[in-house]
Order: C-alpha cells, then structure tokens, then sequence
C-alpha cells in the first residue's frame, strides 16, 4: 500500500466530510451547520443553502474529536433492535449455559467483547460488543460500535432464548446451543414462530389479525402500519408499507390495503368478514407484518406500541417483534409523547407477544389441517 493510501485510509479528506454533514438531512439541518461553523467563531450568511454550508464547513480543519462530535449529531437517537426468540424444549442448566458461553469467548474475534453471568435463579446473560461495518453508508459512518444482549430464561420447563434479530446474535445462539449440543450428545429441538404450514394468504393474514387483537388484558386501539406481498410477485419487489398518516396513492391495492388498516383499527378479527379483506386475499395478497397499538384494560391504562414482521415475507420464516414504546396514562388521557419501557416490563411485554402468537400459530394450524381434511378452504 502507497504512504497516500495508507494515510488515505487513517485519516478524513475535504470530500469526506462534506459526504457526512450532507448525509444526515433529518438531523444535522441548515441550523445545527451554523450551530457547528458558530462554535468555531465563524459567522455564514443566512442565505447560504445547506449543501453551500456542508460545503464550507468541510474545507475547515477537523480533528479527530470534531469528526466524533459530527457522528454523534449525524446519528439518529438510539433505537432498540427489533427481538426474536428461540424457545428449546429442554431446560439448560446455569452450567451449561456458563460453559458454553465462555468457549464462544474464547473464540471471539479481536474487535468484539463478550461478558456473561447468571440472571436470577435459573437464567443467564451474554452480552457482546462488536463493530459491525455496512459499506453501502458514507466512508466515515460504516463502521458502527453495536451492543447485543442474550438472555437465557427457564419457563414451563423450557428454556427461553430472547436476542435481537441480527445475524451476530444469531450466530452466537447457534454457537452456543451447538456447544450445549455436543456436551449433551444430544440435539436440542428448537420450537419457532414460522407460517410455511400456513399456505393461503387469507391464513397468512389472519397470523397478524388475531395476533393484534388477542393479547390478554389488551385491547386493540389503532393499526399504525402494515407490510404486504403476494405469492404471486417476484423475490425482487419490495413490500409495500402503509402509514395511515402518509398519501397511499392511487393504486387499487393501496386503496384496499387502506380500507383494511381503517376497518382492522375499528374491528380487530370482524376484519376478516369486509368485503375489501376478501378481495385483497383473493388476489394472493397477505399482511407479513404490522405495527399497532393496544390499550392495558386494567389499571394503569398505558397505551403501548407493538411491531411484528417475518425477515422472510415469503416464507413466513424469522419472526421479529418489537415494543416501540408507551404512551403512559395520565389524569384520564395519555401522554403525547411515546417512551421507552424498562427491561423488566419489556420483558412482561414481549413473553406476552411471544406466547400470543404461539397461540395464534396453534389454533391456525388446526384450522388448516381441519380444513384440507374436510371441505374447500373456509371463506375468509
């Protein structure tokens, strides 16, 4: 490697920069570029657009801590990864899972950190660091410091593995429970939440429809967003995503995904009785996931935010799930803004979610098999 390459490859060019503060539109605004170009005793035009300030801005000098403080503003305000969970029909011992972990420590690689210890009585948490690097970002931002937390928990004699859905995490679960695997000289049998024994798309759609509006002590209150596709499209087009607050168009299937947010958000599982609903099932389209929000029947009557998809749409494979966040009840009404939960009611939360949709999945299943065994598939 040439001294400029390698000189290149350490430090922050001109061009560099600019491709940062331009990047980060929501958050570094025309406003916070003065803000910066301020702190340095310099004073722009107020004429000046923003692409003229991320211009003048990156031709200054920067150090290492001006780049920092840069990513810090670019950043958007942390975000909680969507969850996934592997339920394994067998209770691992604190042991075990002590053992296991600590063999995948050994292993881990030079830019990771992997602490663990025991949780409670009978579970267990890993907790790794790593840098993960995403190339398709701007040369300063595709590095990326991230945290996982793993925990390890023992219910109605299974153990319970709740992580985030990335790949690392993953890979650490598979790692470990191969580990526990070869110590034992047994296979663990694995239960998830997957729909490719559900083969229709009124099926499909009915997975999230009883979901949203099946949670104990919960009542539905409003459908925020809904992901669609079609067994009929190709692997190569996108989902389409519905937000009630934006323009959906003029596209038929918009106009009808639109009806089923609106009735779903009035009627919870009568949904499946609309007109719309039997039109846009029989055309093959069907819901692959959902945002919504419920209200806590009893007291305090919180308002939380729920998201549940599958990674594969087609497959119904790598179901992810999320609480956004909670609108606390207060005086009578809600608070307007959303805040996050702490661990111990998000984790309440998501075991309700999971056990939800378990559930859900059973009595899907049934259905279906009832169906191919007697009469045509049932009218939605």
């Amino acid at each position: 490697m040439a001294m400029t390459d390698f000189l290149d490859h350490l430090s922050a060019n001109d061009n560099d920069i600019y491709d940062l503060l331009i990047s980060g539109k929501q958050k570094l605004t025309s406003s916070v570029l003065r803000e910066l170009a301020r702190d340095r005793g310099i004073l722009y035009s107020p004429e000046d657009s923003r692409e003229e300030l991320a211009d003048k801005i990156s031709l200054l000098p920067h150090d290492f801590h001006d780049i920092s403080g840069i990513v810090q503003k670019r950043e958007p305000a942390h975000r909680r990864e969507k969850s996934t969970f592997v339920r394994i029909n067998s209770v691992l011992t604190v042991e075990e899972m002590k053992e296991a972990a600590a063999a995948y420590s050994v292993l881990s690689g030079p830019n990771e950190t992997v602490t663990h210890r025991p949780k409670g009585g009978s579970g267990y948490n890993v907790n790794l660091v790593y840098d993960e690097f995403n190339h398709t970002r701007t040369r300063l931002l595709q590095r990326e410091r991230r945290e996982a937390t793993i925990d390890f928990s023992i219910e109605n004699e299974q153990t319970v593995i709740r992580l985030p859905a990335s790949d690392k995490a993953k890979a650490v679960v598979a790692a470990i429970k191969d580990a526990v695997e070869k110590k034992r000289k047994e296979k663990l049998v694995e239960e998830k939440i997957e729909l490719s024994g559900l083969t229709t798309p009124s099926l499909r759609s009915k997975f999230f429809t009883r979901l949203v509006s099946s949670l104990e002590d919960y009542k539905l209150k409003n459908v925020m967003n809904l992901k669609v596709s079609s067994l009929q499209r190709g692997d190569d087009q996108d989902e389409d995503g519905l937000d009630i607050e934006d323009d959906l168009g003029e596209s038929a299937e918009k106009a009808m995904f639109a009806a089923v947010v609106h009735s779903m958000s009035l009627s919870g599982q009568n949904l499946v009785q609309s007109q719309e609903y039997k039109e846009l099932t029989s055309r093959g389209f069907f819901i692959t996931a959902i945002t919504w929000r419920s209200e806590h029947e009893r007291e305090p009557n919180d308002i939380v935010q729920f998201d549940a998809g599958f990674e594969d749409r087609k497959a119904g494979t790598g179901f992810k799930y999320q609480v956004q966040g909670v609108y606390r009840a207060h005086k009578g009404a809600h608070r307007k803004t959303m805040v996050h939960t702490d661990d111990l009611e998000r984790t309440k939360l998501l075991s309700l979610l999971e056990n939800t949709a378990k559930k859900v999945l059973a009595e899907l299943l049934d259905e279906s098999n009832a169906t191919t065994t007697s009469e045509p598939e049932e009218q939605p």
